[in-house]
């Protein structure tokens, strides 16, 4: 049997992830339970990251990580790959991992079902973009019965999907959604498998780049759904107990990665450490400089505004996917005490 473009990209792309220190996790229908909360390690974090290689979201802990980062502030997190943020948020769920980065939508959904998750830091602004590489589809209105590349059903580019498709009046069942994790998406695209899909900023300049052509993007999350949330990255408040000063010393990890990512000295270093999302130098390096323009890691806070979080739970409300009298409020899904004893370790560190 011939194999897609997609499955032989997707077997080089895990084989290259392996050998860069990646751990892949087998939480998937596809695959059995191997990843692993870790227990009575204080100082240890298992955090689950989306995308098998990583998406741009999982590019901040793998940099944290190969950097030293982690190390540096004393905190030994394992950054385990799922295949999408959906399957890590869940194996946080059940106790399989410590944390994970985690889709707000469903972060809202488990609560509501009695899974106490609570987000710690967050990134605010959403890169998502539907993009089409067909004359016939050039506006929102069009993508009713076309197929379109989502992650997996109830996924994170899904959900974006929904709501970028309700700012023109669409529902998600006019059109097709495609499960495809990850960045089969994109090479989905270039192999001339799907002609709309949902990107990510990075993946939209890199089949650019492999078709020699631009593509033209339909609508945009930050167009279509202003003051939302993008993701966050939560944990059980459980767990948040056990290891407060672990999440803190991971956090105060994170915002020091963030403010070295952002230094012009080291934007050659930061765009050979990004092609482990499967795109190339250059493709990074341009993509990064947009991503530092819009402040895709949040710099200066948290990252969990209160304005976009409640404009996140009155939305899932909206949908049905949360029931109005189980919705949690802001107070009940964010530490933001958490933020702040990290801050000021990092800030500390950065003097001297």
């Amino acid at each position: 049997m011939r194999r897609s473009p997609v499955s032989r990209l997707t077997k080089t792309a895990c084989a290259a992830i392996a050998a860069s220190g990646i751990l892949l996790a087998g939480v998937t229908s596809a695959g059995g339970e191997t990843a692993h909360a870790s227990g009575g390690a204080s100082n240890t974090i298992v955090l689950g990251s989306p995308g098998i290689p990583p998406v741009i979201s999982g590019l901040l802990p793998y940099i944290a990580s190969k950097e030293g980062f982690y190390k540096k502030f004393g905190v030994n997190v394992q950054v385990k790959n799922f295949a999408t943020g959906t399957d890590a948020t869940r194996a946080v769920s059940t106790g399989q991992i410590d944390a994970s980065i985690m889709p707000p939508a469903q972060l809202l959904e488990l609560y509501a079902q009695g899974i106490p998750l609570v987000a710690l830091q967050g990134q605010m602004k959403p890169d998502w973009v539907v993009a089409s590489n067909t004359s016939s589809v050039k506006t929102c209105k069009q993508i009713a019965g076309q197929s379109v590349g989502v992650d997996a059903i109830g996924g994170i580019r899904y959900i974006a999907l929904l709501q970028m498709l309700r700012s023109c009046g669409l529902k998600i069942s006019q059109g097709h959604p495609i499960p495809l994790p990850g960045n089969e998406n994109p090479q989905a695209m270039v192999a001339g498998q799907l002609t709309v899909s949902v990107l990510h900023l990075n993946e939209l300049l890199s089949v650019e780049h492999q078709l020699h052509k631009k593509l033209k993007t339909v609508v945009s999350m930050a167009d279509a759904v202003p003051d939302t949330m993008y993701e966050m990255y939560g944990t059980t408040k459980t767990d948040l107990a056990k290891k407060r000063k672990a999440f803190i010393d991971m956090i105060a990890a994170q915002i020091y990665t963030i403010h070295w990512m952002n230094k012009a000295r080291n934007d050659s270093t930061v765009a050979k450490l990004a092609t482990v999302v499967g795109d190339s130098e250059p493709v990074m390096r341009e993509a990064m400089a947009q991503y530092r323009k819009m402040d895709f890691w949040t710099a200066t806070g948290p990252g969990l505004p209160l304005r976009n979080i409640n404009n996140t739970i009155k939305a899932q409300i909206a949908a049905g996917n949360v029931p109005a009298n189980k919705a949690p409020s802001y107070k009940d899904i964010v530490d933001l005490s958490i933020y702040r004893a990290a801050a000021r370790l990092a800030h500390a560190a950065e003097k001297k």
